[in-house]
């Protein structure tokens, strides 16, 4: 009858002018089947494209996958804004504070050679005529860095009775060449400032001026993640009492680097699996306060009590719906995707009423109602959408009603899990460079060096001098500082 289907490979190719005519000649039932099977596969391609074209802004995907060039910008159209880069007009700016004289190594008194108006030599110190404060000005140098090396001899002395002793060295010092500050500074190298091993080798040679090889970076390491064990294992043991935890989790190699973030302290496992088999083994078998976690399952399976799904990834989820809607021309995902961004939308601007001090936690709850109330008719209204994107969000959120409201009502609990991704973040760009670990003790390291630094971090605590302290308690065989 003329009617063109795809080839025997499945792919598809262009319809010439010959074929056209004989399907226009075929009859009016075969020309309108071939029409709707081309605005079907037309419409499959459109959501296709529309998938592929989706940036962190409207789905999970991370936001180094994001077109450099299209990234910040809400369609192709978007008019360029004409602010200048920088700080705009009013904008408090910060300034470098000048130290306090008493911290200051060196002053140098600048005074005036000549008069500007008589062109007369004017006196310096005590007998000028100083009329005002001085102008101060303070640079800052690193002086050339020389290491500090200390030999210790130790001798074997002969008693009269006969016996021969030989001196012992001091038990801090006899399990490493390499000092606690330096043990500690290769640390920090690897945790914070993201340095792969030949990196921090050149690092110590270049400005230490240390001769240090490969294998004594990587043994240093090891030590301090021996050091590190006490501290990992009161936090984990502080987890489960904690009334509100952050949690996500993202790639690691063949394995899954999981984040805890709690009110004082954050803590990360390596772990295997991203199933419910690593909360278990961090958080119990039961875990009895709220968890602000994004939909991803292993949550739900594992959490009977009350949860805070992220407002952020759900944001994501409704531009992504709205952006294949227009793909699709489907009416029902376009409706649906802005009525939940606008409820969500007041939704946060009471929040924020909130947060700034200037509405109650009861005047939120009572101001929110409305908006909840809403969401709810609106989401049971579109259960039974025939946009399957639609109908399968709408009764996933129904489900978990109750997990999409705990921060009105619960102190504590923010409104998206932004904790626990600004806290990731550095261990993401550590994974670009070092693409994870290859063994079970590289994974050990790293959960435990980024559970020390980054718990520093959120409680404004210098990393650097916390690793220096924990590596000296080690060596010295005395308790090891707390994190709590």
């Amino acid at each position: 009858m003329g009617i063109l289907y795809p080839n025997i490979s499945g792919r598809c190719y262009a319809m010439g002018r010959n074929e056209a005519e004989k399907l226009y000649d075929s009859g009016k039932e075969p020309t309108v089947e071939k029409l709707l099977q081309q605005d079907a596969e037309n419409k499959q391609l459109k959501e296709k494209i529309a998938q592929l074209q989706r940036n962190s802004q409207e789905s999970s995907k991370p936001p180094s996958s994001d077109n450099p060039k299209g990234r910040n910008r809400e369609d192709e159209n978007h008019s360029k804004s004409k602010r200048k880069p920088g700080g705009q007009p009013g904008h408090k700016g910060t300034y470098r504070q000048l130290i306090p004289l008493d911290e200051v190594d060196e002053v140098i008194p600048v005074y005036p050679k000549t008069c500007g108006c008589c062109n007369k030599n004017l006196p310096k110190g005590k007998k000028a005529n100083v009329v005002k404060e001085p102008y101060r000005w303070q640079v800052t140098e690193i002086p050339p860095i020389k290491p500090e090396v200390t030999e210790y001899q130790c001798f074997t002395v002969k008693c009269d009775c006969g016996h021969i002793n030989k001196a012992q060295l001091p038990e801090e010092v006899a399990k490493s060449n390499f000092g606690p500050r330096l043990t500690a500074i290769i640390a920090y190298l690897a945790a914070v400032c993201h340095l792969s091993r030949r990196g921090t080798e050149g690092f110590c040679q270049t400005l230490l001026g240390i001769d240090i090889c490969l294998g004594s970076v990587q043994k240093l390491l090891e030590e301090m993640s021996e050091a590190m064990e006490p501290v990992d294992k009161e936090l984990q043991g502080a987890l489960p009492s904690e009334a509100v935890i952050n949690a996500d989790e993202t790639g690691w190699r063949d394995r899954w680097l999981w984040i805890f973030a709690a009110s004082t302290f954050i803590y990360f496992r390596v772990s295997v699996t991203r199933g419910s088999h690593t909360l278990i083994d961090v958080l119990g078998n039961i875990y009895r306060g709220i968890l602000c976690v994004d939909r991803w399952g292993a949550y739900t399976k594992y959490h009977k009590g009350l949860m805070q799904l992220c407002w952020a990834h759900l944001k994501r989820d409704f531009k992504g719906i709205a952006k294949i809607g227009e793909a699709k021309l489907s009416s029902d995902a376009i409706t649906f995707a802005k009525k939940m961004e606008k409820l969500r939308k007041k939704l946060m601007d009471l929040w924020y009423i909130f947060k700034e001090g200037n509405m109650s936690r009861q005047e939120l709850i009572q101001k929110t109602e409305p908006v909840r109330s809403a969401m709810e008719r609106h989401l049971k209204a579109c259960k039974d959408s025939e946009e399957r994107r639609v109908r399968t969000l709408s009764r996933k959120l129904l489900k978990q009603l109750d997990n999409l409201f705990p921060f009105i009502f619960h102190e504590g609990v923010e409104p998206t899990n932004n904790l626990a991704e600004r806290g990731i973040r550095p261990a993401v760009q550590w994974r670009k460079i070092c693409f994870g670990n290859r063994s079970d003790n590289g994974a050990v390291l790293t959960s435990r060096l980024l559970t020390a630094t980054r718990t520093c971090w959120l409680q404004r605590r210098n990393p650097l001098e916390f690793l220096v302290d924990a590596i000296t308690a080690f060596r010295s065989s005395i308790q090891t500082p707390s994190l709590l």
